[in-house]
């Protein structure tokens, strides 16, 4: 009885797009192995499936011991920095845990990737803490990027309808500076967005879906007009996110005016989030795509996955700014499904499969500096 009255209360949070819901590559589609001249070896992702079929399954207990443990330590550390914030200690000990906070803070905000892909009917309390914990805590609730990550793997793949893709190569210098310009105004726009135009934009029903077309979606655009649903649960799952990133938001401005906490406490919570986005984009653009691709028509899923990058190489330097198995980019995008913990055997076993010049291989970076490095010479390079 009580695990149906908790179903029964998730439901509506957890409403959405799922993890089964992700679009599935067409598997007759072949994948390029080798070029040499005019050979070409092929081999379809429906033959290298069945090498994968036991990966496919999360491990909670992986899930929940790496949540808790970045969110445990984010919560204590930014506890610590408003404590010394509160008594204007801003000394070495403040900046060293400062460092150490950004890192916990943005491997439990990363996960916010791997709910996208994650059954939330079927893992809904997991959706739930995490929204609780960490996404509406620092203004970034689970239904802003989800649903719109979904269509980075579909066919609007480096598109104008792909929101986490810009054609750097057709503009390098303004790209990266509407890109990385939007990160440092993340903290700002969420206070915006959530404090203001939240409870705003109930006010009028266009206005409503205005804030959720324009105002509610995060990838590496400044500007994206993102789909509304049509089911009623998901965007009553849309509303209880966006109150209860309200009532957090308000409560840190409440404590503010009260004269519980500093003012200073606010801008430590809008530089951590600033600092964890700007992690987070350059690591975007060591070590996911090329960002390649040159216009609007959709292109072949083959050259999809053969525009990624990854790092193999599992060092300190890459456990900490590639969270969440995220430095297994190609690998993820040949099987969106596979949870981050399979990824790295998930290579192991498809690696020989490829030649040694191929794709699989050469797309590899040795770390976010090579990858970093690679990605700036491939942008500003001139076409041969």
């Amino acid at each position: 009885m009580r695990h149906i009255m908790l179903r029964s209360f998730l439901a509506p949070l957890t409403a959405g797009v799922t993890g089964s819901d992700v679009p599935a590559p067409a598997e007759d589609e072949a994948l390029v192995l080798m070029r040499k001249g005019d050979a070409r070896i092929e081999l379809r992702l429906k033959e290298l499936r069945p090498l994968l079929s036991d990966l496919m399954e999360p491990d909670m207990r992986v899930f929940w011991s790496y949540l808790l443990l970045a969110t445990l330590s984010a919560w204590a550390s930014l506890g610590f920095l408003i404590h010394k914030a509160n008594s204007l200690q801003f000394d070495l000990v403040f900046f060293c845990a400062f460092g150490v906070s950004v890192i916990c803070v943005y491997h439990a905000v990363t996960f916010t990737h791997e709910l996208a892909h994650l059954d939330q009917r079927k893992f809904g309390s997991f959706f739930w803490a995490w929204n609780v914990l960490v996404g509406c805590l620092f203004a970034i609730p689970a239904f802003i990027y989800g649903d719109n990550h979904i269509d980075h793997h579909s066919k609007k793949y480096g598109t104008a309808l792909d929101p986490e893709y810009i054609n750097f190569k057709k503009a390098p210098t303004s790209g990266l500076i509407e890109f990385l310009g939007m990160n440092l105004f993340l903290p700002y726009l969420g206070i915006l967005r959530f404090c203001i135009l939240t409870p705003v934009s109930h006010l009028h029903s266009k206005l409503r879906q205005l804030v959720l077309r324009e105002a509610s979606f995060m990838g590496m655009k400044s500007r994206f007009a993102r789909r509304i649903s049509e089911d009623a649960s998901v965007l009553k799952s849309w509303s209880i996110q966006e109150m209860v990133t309200f009532a957090y938001l308000w409560a840190l401005v409440i404590f503010v005016l009260a004269g519980r906490l500093h003012w200073s406490a606010i801008l430590v919570w809008a530089s951590m989030i600033t600092f964890v986005g700007m992690l987070n984009g350059v690591r975007a653009l060591a070590v996911t795509h090329k960002y390649f691709s040159m216009g609007d028509a959709p292109i072949p899923w083959s050259e999809h996955i053969e525009e990624c990058v990854e790092i193999e190489r599992r060092g300190l330097s890459t456990l900490l700014f590639c969270p969440v198995g995220t430095q297994y980019h190609m690998t993820h995008h040949m099987f969106p499904a596979i949870p981050f913990h399979h990824l790295p055997e998930a290579r192991r076993r498809l690696a020989p499969h490829f030649e040694k010049d191929s794709f699989y291989h050469a797309n590899v970076r040795k770390g976010i500096i090579d990858g970093l490095g690679r990605f700036l010479q491939g942008i500003y390079s001139r076409p041969a």
